[in-house]
């Protein structure tokens, strides 16, 4: 298949132009620190969390754009995992306060940006770590938008860093979170991306006979550049296909073992592959052009290696990643 056949255009009622909105500020490496809403750092009385969080109009720039991601910092580098990660995004009425009650601060039009099991986010130490977002948010330019962050037996290499800002959460050791949570000025910080170019890495490969293959980026994903997919660890001097596909929902992350491989798992839909040749150190990579008109499309890679001594397929697979194709 073309690659062109993954990339559906969109056509949006709002201007395209990137934007990157820090709340409160664009200090990821200041702040204290607090595990509040992504998990402790073992499994505990944080390991489940709520959070419901608020970006006023003002502070996003006033203006109707699409909210293509949002970046968290994390005090240290490494995987933050979680057995469940839902976020949900709403406008909400201008300067409103939080209601302690989850609910009352969120209406019928409320989108869910993200949901993920065994969501593995790859996060480094004081900079803006993309989470993630499988859908994107058609921010209006008038209302402020409100952030639900709710994670299940989470566990993060740090604390997130944290501003002033109010939100209302609950935290508990496990169960459904409360119905009413704590209100407080001290929500996480955070980023909001509005087209701009994202490439981010997810998720965990299966071990082969040269260590477990890595997918990582290299270039760049904004328009009119060039995106490296890269691979390491693959079979020295074999094979590996490329995949990409547009959706990393439910029935994905899919376990593969059923079909002799233990361990690994399919994160993305195949809608492209290609036969990617391997050199003497296992390592590869794929050029990915970024068009203009690909503006605001985002979509996932991963690389499944051939190798016959790894499991009873013959095949191990990496991580993965996601690509926002931006400014």
């Amino acid at each position: 298949m073309r690659l062109g056949t993954l990339t559906v255009l969109l056509i949006f009622t709002v201007p395209a132009f990137g934007q990157n909105w820090y709340i409160p500020d664009n200090n990821p490496s200041a702040g204290i620190v607090n595990v509040i809403p992504f998990g402790n750092f073992t499994t505990g009385a944080f390991s489940n969390c709520k959070m419901q969080m608020v970006a006023r109009a003002g502070e996003l720039g006033n203006v109707a754009n699409l909210i293509t991601g949002i970046g968290i910092s994390c005090a240290g580098s490494g995987v933050a995992s979680f057995d469940a990660l839902e976020i949900v995004m709403d406008h909400f009425p201008s300067g409103q306060a939080l209601q302690a009650t989850f609910s009352s601060n969120l209406t019928a039009s409320a989108q869910t940006v993200l949901s993920g099991t065994d969501y593995k986010w790859h996060v480094t130490a004081d900079t803006w770590s993309e989470v993630g977002l499988q859908n994107l948010f058609v921010f209006n330019g008038v209302d402020d938008v409100i952030i639900q962050i709710t994670t299940t037996n989470g566990i993060s290499p740090a604390g997130m860093r944290r501003g002033t800002n109010e939100r209302v959460y609950w935290f508990g050791s496990s169960g459904t979170p409360a119905a009413t949570g704590y209100l407080g000025n001290s929500a996480t910080k955070f980023e909001i991306s509005m087209e701009m170019a994202r490439a981010s890495t997810y998720g965990a490969g299966c071990v082969g006979v040269n260590g477990t293959p890595e997918l990582s980026f290299s270039g760049s994903p904004q328009i009119n550049s060039v995106l490296n997919t890269d691979l390491n660890n693959g079979e020295p001097n074999g094979f590996s296909f490329f995949i990409a596909g547009n959706q990393s929902q439910a029935p994905y992350p899919m376990y593969l073992g059923a079909i002799n491989m233990p361990g690994c798992y399919l994160y993305t839909d195949l809608v492209f592959t290609s036969l990617i040749a391997l050199d003497a150190t296992g390592a590869g990579s794929l050029p990915l052009a970024m068009p203009a008109t690909a503006i605001g499309v985002h979509f996932y890679t991963q690389y499944a290696c051939l190798d016959v001594s790894a499991n009873g397929l013959g095949v191990t697979v990496s991580n993965y990643g996601r690509v926002l194709v931006g400014f």
